[in-house]
């Protein structure tokens, strides 16, 4: 029949629902599907109390509703449209007629419901999938770190990407970063690592989170447990051993990775206008060929390192012949480049430490030399800390209160050249007296 809204059948109960609960004093009213009167809906402006519409039908059977309602699209834009919902039959059920007064009371609800959400706007609702995100996260984020962090945290991106890559980031809960978690550990994967890529996660979602991807940051996974590692380091007598076997840029490299405990990247990136007779100054690092204008810490960058004699000198000779070569970096190339850390120890220190019967280690162990070497020799902590570069620690007392003279940053560096001097000497005066006669003739007539 035209003008009359088909009733619901028993199929319809979900979308009921949706329409709310009827009132008390209702029983008998017939409420049908809301119908959209717009079919894509209207900006909002603001939301607008309301009070809603009742009236008849065409046919003057039914008593019908009229209200807005508040919606998100897709896109996560907040829209508004006409709802029109069924009130109930005209004529009851003991045969007197519903007035307009009682359909307006059933339709109170519903208004009720909408007018209670003023105050709380719902909030925008936006999708994208884990691979679409980790592109943004990747441009407006990972690109402002260092470029060694970026390269570990892409790792981590494309391990992520690869296990729930084509989930929307909602959907996304901490059992699925759990699994990975286990297959990670399964891999025997060391522990540090997988607590960095759950760092990397975390990151992530917190990302998501301020650009409403997301609503909660995920849950903290069970992660393996980290057992502390004592860190590789070299004692004095390895330090001479070391420095003593080397020859020509090696040697001087060593020596000053050893005296003044720059990082591996900073002694790379040093320029002919860092290096003076009696001092260095550091203010980059580089990193597989790229240079960044900042080192690890911001205290670090822009620090002035004391040197012995002996290395000041040895360092004076490089920067004449780098000097002559046209070369603007202390250490590099045939072809200018800076040199690179990892290739170093690949190629020159790991076999040297192999013949001469010292364990493994990288740059770092000297690093960590210096510092216990600097402490043996009573030097003051704030003093080991401003040479090293390394961050603040903290305290009030050491960070802020503490300070240190020039005077105690070139005491430092001639306690600890002098013993590495020793060192040294000692390794090749104990080489020279025990060559036989024999072997020093040998040698007298290969050199001729």
């Amino acid at each position: 029949m035209r003008g009359v809204i088909p009733f619901p059948n028993r199929n319809d109960s979900d979308e009921l629902a949706a329409c709310g609960p009827l009132p008390s004093h209702a029983t008998n009213a017939i409420v049908c599907t809301a119908i959209d009167s717009t079919a894509k809906g209207a900006n909002v402006a603001r939301r607008r109390f309301q009070r809603g519409s009742v009236f008849k039908n065409k046919a003057r059977t039914v008593w019908l509703g009229m209200y807005s309602e508040y919606f998100l699209d897709p896109n996560g834009v907040e829209r508004r449209r006409r709802r029109q919902i069924v009130l109930g039959p005209v004529r009851k059920s003991d045969g007197s007629e519903m007035t307009k007064r009682e359909a307006q009371r059933l339709l109170q609800p519903y208004v009720d419901r909408v007018n209670a959400s003023i105050s709380a706007p719902a909030r925008e609702h936006k999708s994208i999938t884990l691979e679409a995100f980790s592109k943004v996260w990747d441009r407006d984020y990972l690109s402002l770190s260092k470029p060694s962090t970026r390269c570990t945290m892409r790792g981590h991106l494309k391990r992520l990407v690869t296990a729930l890559g084509k989930k929307d980031m909602r959907q996304i809960d901490a059992g699925d970063l759990q699994r990975v978690i286990a297959s990670m550990e399964a891999e025997g994967l060391e522990p540090k690592t997988i607590r960095n890529f759950w760092a990397t996660v975390r990151l992530i979602w917190g990302a998501a989170l301020a650009q409403k991807y997301v609503d909660s940051l995920l849950p903290k996974p069970k992660l393996p447990r980290l057992l502390k590692k004592r860190p590789r380091y070299f004692r004095l007598e390895d330090v001479g051993r070391v420095i003593a076997s080397s020859q020509g840029e090696l040697r001087m490299f060593l020596w000053l990775n050893a005296e003044a405990g720059p990082r591996a990247g900073e002694m790379c990136a040093l320029r002919l206008e860092d290096v003076e007779p009696d001092r260095l100054t550091i203010n980059q690092t580089v990193w597989h060929g790229r240079f960044h204008d900042s080192t690890k810490t911001p205290c670090g960058t822009g620090r002035i390192v004391a040197l012995s004699a002996r290395l000041g000198a040895m360092l004076k000779e490089q920067v004449e012949r780098q000097r002559e070569k046209g070369h603007d970096l202390l250490f590099s190339s045939d072809s200018g480049k800076p040199w690179d850390s990892g290739v170093l120890v690949r190629r020159k220190l790991r076999p040297l430490l192999l013949s001469l019967g010292i364990p493994q280690a990288g740059l770092h162990a000297f690093r960590h030399f210096n510092a216990s070497l600097l402490s043996a020799l009573r030097v003051p902590l704030k003093t080991i800390q401003e040479r090293l570069g390394h961050a603040y620690a903290g305290s009030l007392t050491l960070d802020v209160y503490t300070h240190s003279e020039w005077e105690q940053n070139v005491e430092a560096a001639q306690l600890a050249g002098t013993a590495i001097e020793k060192a040294v000497d000692f390794v090749s005066l104990t080489a020279i007296q025990q060559e036989g006669p024999a072997d020093r003739n040998q040698q007298a007539l290969e050199a001729a």
